[in-house]
């Protein structure tokens, strides 16, 4: 395996990206670039791109690209050349997608591996859908429905559990929808240049991430 990797991953809402990612770094030497979290660290900063994007996500409206380009492209800039790098949320589009490889492209970049995590609708929408928020107590957790130890932990210790907006079933259709008409063009797009890898995504966070870990280092 190439001793520096740059690899994105993909995947809908509610299948355990970010315990998977977390996982990668552990493992690897990858360096995670969470554009979201990007994004919060501008406006917490107060940077004329912070001030810039703050009424757009407030609006609940995407970031555009060429603001987003700005935002990635400066966090590349201070990467050591041997540092790998893991992109989560990123790209979501296609014009996304050609922007990037024509900015890793102007540091000597490629992109090697690209992890789509598979998982069926009706799981993302159960996962989803039961999921609530154990606010009140420190700093709020996620919780299921279906894990009673997590409820009742929250409980004990005088939480409450709060269902997100987004996570109301209608909701994560429509953002199911909107995930599938996205990715499917990266999908077709990212196979053709033989760097995709398929991960089945059913099963716990750990088990997703030990099958990620293992086709990254099967690579090349």
């Amino acid at each position: 395996m190439k001793s520096v990797l740059n690899i994105v991953l993909l995947g809908p809402p509610g299948a355990g990206k970010s315990t998977i990612a977390e996982d990668l770094v552990h493992q690897l030497p990858l360096v995670p670039i969470s554009t979201g979290a990007l994004l919060r660290a501008e406006i917490s900063a107060r940077t004329r791109i912070g001030r810039e994007v703050a009424p757009v996500l407030e609006r609940g409206d995407l970031a555009p690209d060429t603001l987003m380009d700005r935002v990635l492209r400066a966090r590349l800039e201070t990467l050591d050349p041997d540092q790998g790098l893991l992109l989560d949320g990123y790209p979501r589009t296609m014009r996304q997608a050609l922007g990037l490889d024509a900015m890793l492209a102007d540091y000597d970049r490629l992109l090697h591996v690209v992890i789509a995590i598979d998982v069926a609708d009706d799981e993302v929408v159960r996962r989803l859908s039961g999921r609530r928020i154990c606010e009140g107590v420190g700093e709020p957790f996620p919780v299921h429905i279906d894990d009673l130890a997590s409820i009742m932990r929250c409980r004990e210790r005088g939480g409450r559990l709060v269902q997100r907006d987004d996570d109301r079933p209608d909701v994560v259709w429509q953002r199911l929808i909107a995930y599938h008409q996205q990715t499917a063009p990266l999908i077709a797009y990212y196979e053709e240049q033989g760097i995709l890898r398929r991960i089945d995504g059913s099963g716990t966070p750990a088990e997703v991430a030990r099958r990620t870990l293992a086709a990254v280092r099967d690579w090349g």
